[in-house]
């Protein structure tokens, strides 16, 4: 069956995500180094939960606060968190020509908060047709449910799909359930890769 729906992830295709700037400052808050500060976070009980909506903002923000030992004001966290998005102008005449032609969907990791700055800074979310966000979802790639789930919204079967991410084990998991899927690296190097599958990107 002939691919007629297009999946791409968000941070590291459509957005950048700069940790370094939340890092660098709560680093400075603590004295100690932006690493310590990722390592802190990530292995935290609030990062993943929010990804995954298991809990509200509130509470991430009260459990990130404790778990680094910082104190920031509503305002001050969300703009800070938001802050780690940044958009990738490259990606938007590719976007644009495939969303001429082929169903458009986000399938990515994500939070609210973070969803709010992607649409904001990233006109182009504007002209996809579907959303498969890992906190509407209840579970975060590479867990091959992320993809189980994901098709099963849309109504797609996997021969259907390509799918394209930064992060090689995202891209193994769709293939593992039967999505072509290949690592985004560049937009000359997915343009390539949607031709060889019979993805006209012409126009671009």
């Amino acid at each position: 069956m002939p691919i007629d729906t297009l999946i791409f992830d968000q941070g590291g295709v459509l957005v950048w995500t700069r940790w370094d700037n939340v890092t660098t400052a709560w680093a400075e808050l603590r004295h100690t180094t932006p690493q310590e500060i990722m390592d802190r976070m990530l292995k935290g009980d609030a990062y993943a939960p929010f990804m995954r909506g298991e809990i509200e903002r509130a509470e991430f923000r009260e459990r990130m606060c404790a778990h680094l030992d910082i104190q920031q004001t509503i305002d001050e966290f969300d703009e800070l968190w938001r802050s780690a998005i940044e958009p990738n102008p490259d990606i938007v005449p590719l976007v644009e020509s495939l969303s001429s032609r082929y169903r458009m969907v986000i399938g990515s990791n994500t939070d609210e908060l973070h969803q709010q700055r992607v649409e904001s800074v990233q006109p182009i979310i504007a002209t996809f047709d579907d959303f498969l966000l890992s906190y509407e979802l209840g579970v975060l790639k590479p867990d091959p449910e992320f993809y189980e789930k994901g098709l099963a919204k849309l109504g797609l079967t996997p021969d259907q799909c390509f799918f394209t991410d930064d992060r090689q084990n995202n891209v193994d998991s769709a293939i593992s359930v039967g999505i072509q899927s290949v690592r985004f690296e560049s937009v000359p190097q997915l343009e390539t890769a949607l031709e060889a599958l019979g993805v006209s990107c012409s126009g671009v």
